[in-house]
């Protein structure tokens, strides 16, 4: 990106024209300064040449540690969705003052358990990001062996269950080379082999899916009332019970959902939500379902109770309320690969809700 390149990326920010893409890669800048502040095509540069393109690839590649949130306008940061709170530039006592180093809490991180048929449980390196099941072995995806399983080799005819807890994602590469991405609380049923007509497996929780093509043998997931009826493509499926829906959102490809004895056929960018035994169809941002995969939360007009479900889930942590939660819906993105005062204190900048932390406790107040 030269210097004039630059300007014209403010300029169409500022005029609404800029991309997804753009978007990110300004607002990623934008927030390293202080709010009021000039922008500069000089500084803009610089920071694209220190790696900003890497977000402007959909924040894939390294993680991130800044936090980054959707602004309505170059001169002021905006929060919360449709009031015109924006964030305040007085010094002021927030969740970052409340507590100290050793009492903040990390972010999750790749920790799962494989369990057996047979009951036993074999918990995974969380030095590593994924396992692959092979021929009956497991191996990470960096090719050693899982060393509770080098004596045992796996029932091919067996059915095993990967699982993540709160504040743990991890990868799985199924035998038929399908990669499925678990996001925390979450679990996936599958058999050591892929043997019969159909490639089924049953999820519990959210997962991201990247199945590998096989015209003679369709590959089918179950959760919670729905299938997915796929030959190869990539889509990510949100059947957490605290949503009280189960959401099937298309990346790639075509897939077939079918739930309380509806049936629908899914495009690109198309989210089939099951609720109340209902099945809809509406096109989203797909880059909002798969946001926990590639390392930030992503809101759009959310409550505070759903926000904090899934900063819950990941942080581990319990959520309490003092006094009604405030109504305001909140729409923005925010790393996931901070510490919870960085989050917590982003949210608190709205002046919508403010924090306590006692333990793994947090406490939302308005």
């Amino acid at each position: 990106m030269r210097f004039k390149s630059a300007n014209i990326l403010i300029d169409k920010y500022n005029q609404g024209k800029a991309g997804p893409e753009e978007k990110v890669l300004l607002e990623s800048w934008y927030l390293k300064y202080k709010t009021g502040e000039t922008l500069s095509p000089e500084d803009l540069q610089q920071e694209h040449d220190l790696g900003l393109d890497a977000l402007n690839r959909h924040l894939q590649g390294t993680r991130n540690t800044k936090i980054w949130l959707r602004i309505a306008s170059v001169a002021a940061l905006l929060f919360v969705f449709g009031t015109g709170l924006y964030f305040y530039h007085t010094r002021h006592i927030g969740i970052k003052d409340k507590i100290s180093l050793t009492q903040d809490i990390p972010p999750g991180k790749n920790t799962a358990i494989i369990t057996l048929a047979n009951g036993k449980t074999i918990n995974l390196n969380d030095a590593k990001n994924g396992v692959i099941i092979k021929g009956g072995d497991l191996l990470y995806t960096d090719g050693t062996g899982v060393e509770s399983t080098k004596k045992d080799h796996v029932e091919l005819a067996s059915v095993m269950t990967a699982s993540t807890p709160r504040g743990g994602m991890y990868n799985v590469t199924l035998p038929d080379g399908t990669l499925v991405m678990l996001n925390a609380e979450s679990s996936l049923t599958f058999p050591a082999a892929f043997v019969a007509k159909t490639r089924t497996v049953t999820l519990q929780g959210e997962a991201y899916f990247e199945v590998t093509k096989d015209k003679l043998r369709p590959f089918i997931v179950k959760s919670d009332g729905q299938t997915v009826e796929v030959l190869g493509t990539h889509f990510n499926v949100n059947s957490y019970k605290t949503n009280r829906s189960v959401k099937t959102t298309l990346l790639e490809g075509s897939v077939k959902v079918v739930g309380s004895g509806q049936e629908v056929l899914l495009s690109p960018g198309q989210q089939a939500n099951l609720t109340n035994n209902q099945l809809h169809v509406k096109t989203v941002d797909p880059e909002e379902a798969i946001s926990w995969k590639n390392g930030y939360f992503r809101f759009n007009d959310e409550k505070i109770q759903h926000v904090m479900e899934q900063i819950a889930r990941w942080y581990n942590i319990e959520v309490v309320y003092k006094g009604t939660p405030t109504e305001e819906g909140f729409t923005g993105t925010i790393s996931r690969t901070s510490n919870i005062s960085d989050v917590l204190s982003m949210l608190e900048r709205t002046k919508a809700v403010n924090f306590d932390i006692e333990g793994r406790r947090v406490m939302v107040m308005n």
